[in-house]
C-alpha cells in the first residue's frame, strides 16, 4: 500500500518529514480543490494574493530563505488562509521526490536565483531534469508561468521549455495570473522601480 501524507489540514506549515512517499493534497487541505505551487515565493505576495482571490484554489508556497519564510508564515497566519501550505525546503526536491503524477494544475515560479557566474550555472532551478519533473506533476492542461529579470537565464531557459513536446508555449499568461495584474512579487515591484526589464512566459501541458 502507498503511504499517505499525515492530515495536515489544521497545520500552515509542513515539512518533507511529514511527507510519505506521495503527497496527498485532498489530506494536505482537507478537500478536493486545485493545487498550485509556488517555488521561491519570498514574502508571499503572489501566494497569499492569489488565496484572498481564489478560495476555491489551494496554494503551495515553497521559499528556503528563513526571515523570507517566517514573514509569509505570519502573514498567512495573520490572513487565516486556510487554503495556503507552506514548506521551507529545496522545491526542485519536493517536486521531484514527493509530488505524484498529474496532481498539480499551476507552477509559478517568480525571480529565482540566477546564478549569474558560469561556474555555477548549474544551481538553476529551471533547467530540463527540473522541467521534466514539472511535466509529469502537471495536470492535462496544467500551466507553469516563469518570471525573472535575467535576460539571459530567461534565453537559456525558454530555449529548452519551446523544444519540450509537452508544453505548448501561451499567447497569454494564466487567466488566475493575469486576474492579479501587475506588481505581483516584491521582486517584480523593486525591479520595475529601478527601471529593469522583465521577462516573462507561460506553458501548457499539452
Amino acid at each position: 500500500m502507498t503511504e499517505r501524507t499525515p492530515h495536515l489540514a489544521e497545520s500552515i506549515e509542513f515539512r518533507i518529514s511529514d511527507l510519505g512517499v506521495s503527497i496527498d493534497w485532498s489530506s494536505m487541505f482537507g478537500n478536493e480543490n486545485p493545487v498550485e505551487v509556488e517555488i521561491g515565493c519570498g514574502k508571499g505576495r503572489f501566494t497569499i494574493t492569489s488565496a484572498e482571490t481564489f478560495h476555491d484554489v489551494n496554494y503551495v508556497g515553497i521559499e528556503r530563505a528563513p526571515h523570507y519564510f517566517r514573514l509569509m508564515k505570519e502573514r498567512v497566519a495573520k490572513r487565516g488562509l486556510g487554503n495556503v501550505r507552506l514548506l521551507m525546503d529545496d522545491g526542485g526536491y519536493l517536486v521531484e521526490k514527493f509530488i505524484a503524477d498529474q496532481s498539480v494544475s499551476a507552477y509559478h515560479i517568480y525571480f529565482p536565483d540566477p546564478w549569474p557566474k558560469k561556474r555555477h550555472r548549474k544551481r538553476r532551478l529551471i533547467k530540463p531534469v527540473f522541467i521534466d519533473q514539472v511535466v509529469r506533476t502537471l495536470i492535462e492542461g496544467g500551466t507553469l508561468d516563469i518570471a525573472t529579470d535575467y535576460e539571459q537565464y530567461f534565453d537559456e531557459a525558454t530555449e529548452f521549455l519551446n523544444g519540450t513536446a509537452a508544453l505548448k508555449k501561451m499567447d497569454m499568461l494564466p487567466e488566475r495570473v493575469r486576474t492579479l495584474g501587475t506588481g505581483m512579487t516584491n521582486f517584480e515591484v523593486k525591479y520595475v522601480a529601478e527601471g529593469r526589464e522583465i521577462y516573462r512566459a507561460g506553458y501548457q501541458r499539452r
